[in-house]
């Protein structure tokens, strides 16, 4: 048995902890000023957080464009990138809103909330519409509780219950610099196809518990 963590792993940066929960779906968060009109961010700073009522947090950093409009509103979209949009999840998390729109850069489709003032990707794998219930400062961001209005998948993009590989979702690997020279980062992402899906029902492990705990799933 390993005494020390370091007999047993090898050991990483902090910054390179986040690829110990990679791949993941990172959200382009969508919000919208009077005057402005709407804006794109990227984030991977988002989590369900609560269930009743349903509702999801985001962090959002004080020096960007989103988290003026965030405040102005008190409305947000949470958008499920597909495939097709790795340029848009690129621009987003580079360049700001305040000099570029970067929905008409992008020549992206949008189609109109039904509960929020803030437009849907139309390409998304799907998009929910959130409005802020409550937020906290931490440091240098707003931490956004924001209440599930409604929600919306591309058709066909469920599988009952599960998120179907013909939604296209952009699962996303990280980035890194390469060997090669560029400009950015090379992003690297998941493709997620039917074969690549597996089905763990869980019952071994469950017989394996003691007769007295087993008991409560056999009710």
């Amino acid at each position: 048995m390993a005494t020390d963590p370091t007999d047993a792993f090898d050991e990483i940066s902090e910054y390179d902890s986040t690829v110990l929960f990679k791949p993941k779906v990172v959200a382009l968060v969508v919000s919208e000023g009077e005057e402005r009109g709407p804006n794109l961010m990227t984030a991977s700073w988002w989590m369900l957080a609560g269930y009743n009522p349903f509702r999801y947090l985001l962090a959002v950093s004080h020096k960007t464009l989103t988290h003026e409009l965030i405040e102005e509103s008190g409305e947000f979209v949470l958008a499920s990138p597909s495939m097709e949009m790795i340029d848009a999840l690129t621009l987003s998390g580079m360049v700001s809103g305040r000099d570029i729109d970067k929905i008409e850069h992008l020549d992206m489709e949008t189609v109109p909330g039904q509960s929020v003032d803030v437009p849907l990707l139309a390409d998304a794998a799907g998009n929910i519409e959130c409005s802020v219930m409550e937020s906290f400062e931490f440091m240098d961001c707003t931490y956004y509780f924001g209440e599930v209005e409604h929600a919306y998948v591309t058709p066909g993009g469920m599988d009952g219950r599960l998120l179907s590989p013909d939604a296209d979702v952009l699962a996303y690997m990280g980035s890194d610099w390469g060997e090669e020279e560029t400009k950015t980062k090379y992003r690297y992402y998941a493709d997620i196809t039917a074969e690549s899906i597996r089905r763990f029902p869980g019952d071994e492990v469950v017989d394996s518990l003691p007769p007295e705990l087993r008991a409560q799933f056999d009710e």
